[in-house]
């Protein structure tokens, strides 16, 4: 969850002539933990206010590389827009996200990095040592 503050800073690297920091919101709703699994299923929700920029698919194409080049399953992008002008909008974008996470009799927690398949290891391994082993 804390992850998504960097998605966060790198929309606004990537996009910085179109968004400003005060104008870009993340919010953590609608999510459920269940009593019997790991499964943390909840919606992540960026709200973009006054984006500078005719076209607001960049934003969700970005989102859903973003977490495709990091390893994590590709979510479902639900989105809301209200046109402004010609060159500005206001962008709301749910992120549907399932984390696992790993919680300890003390009650502290971690998340579990997502797995991806390696053919070369013949393993589900983290994106980072598939990335070291194919080099």
């Amino acid at each position: 969850m804390k992850y998504l503050q960097q998605l966060k800073d790198d929309l606004l690297t990537k996009f910085e002539s179109q968004l400003t920091a005060d104008k870009v919101h993340l919010f953590l709703v609608n999510g459920e933990l269940a009593s019997n699994v790991g499964d943390i299923n909840y919606i992540a929700r960026i709200l973009f206010i006054d984006c500078r920029d005719n076209d607001p698919f960049s934003l969700l194409t970005f989102i859903r590389k973003w977490f495709q080049s990091r390893g994590y399953p590709v979510p479902d992008l639900n989105f809301d827009s209200e046109i402004i002008d010609a060159e500005t909008y206001d962008l709301t974008v749910d992120i549907g996200l399932v984390d696992k996470l790993v919680i300890n009799d003390e009650g502290d927690y971690h998340l579990c990095p997502p797995k991806i398949w390696s053919e070369t290891l013949s393993d589900w391994v983290t994106k980072d040592i598939a990335d070291a082993v194919d080099q």
